[in-house]
């Protein structure tokens, strides 16, 4: 419980900087395949101890990064974004949050949207929700991950 909890206020402090809402969807009439011409923000530092196996989206850029950790635990919020369509982040996280010791135990599409619960096989404990959404020509990947120490 205490984990999930962690994990959404993640993903809120990820989107609450970032100024969007977490359920927003998509520009009308943009499909989730196509490459999107928005620009890109800025990029900053990936956090201290971010997980070297977490499967990051060829050619992304990290835009928004934390980092928080209390009892034992760290807890990661970041964004990534890409011009690539929806739909091609989609089939890269399915495929690598499905190898290595990652599993999905949900994922589901809405709206041009992409969401996915998934924590490593070795230790169930480390768990995140990765969350991918189209709005202005950019595709945002947004990341909530708690990994116990």
């Amino acid at each position: 419980m205490r984990v999930a909890l962690v994990l959404l206020v993640g993903v809120a402090v990820v989107c609450s900087a970032c100024g969007e809402s977490a359920t927003s969807n998509g520009s009308p009439g943009t499909s989730s395949s196509a490459r999107g011409t928005g620009k890109l923000d800025p990029a900053v530092a990936m956090p201290k101890g971010f997980p070297s196996d977490f499967p990051i989206y060829p050619g992304a850029r990290l835009t928004q990064a934390s980092q928080v950790t209390n009892n034992g635990q760290t807890t990661w919020g970041v964004q990534w974004e890409t011009l690539d369509g929806v739909d091609a982040v989609q089939g890269f996280y399915v495929k690598k949050l499905n190898e290595g010791d990652w599993t999905i135990t949900y994922n589901g599409s809405s709206g041009g949207n992409f969401s996915a619960i998934f924590s490593r096989k070795s230790n169930q404990k480390d768990a995140g929700i990765l969350a991918v959404e189209l709005e202005s020509d950019v595709t945002r990947i947004t990341l909530a991950f708690g990994e116990n120490g």
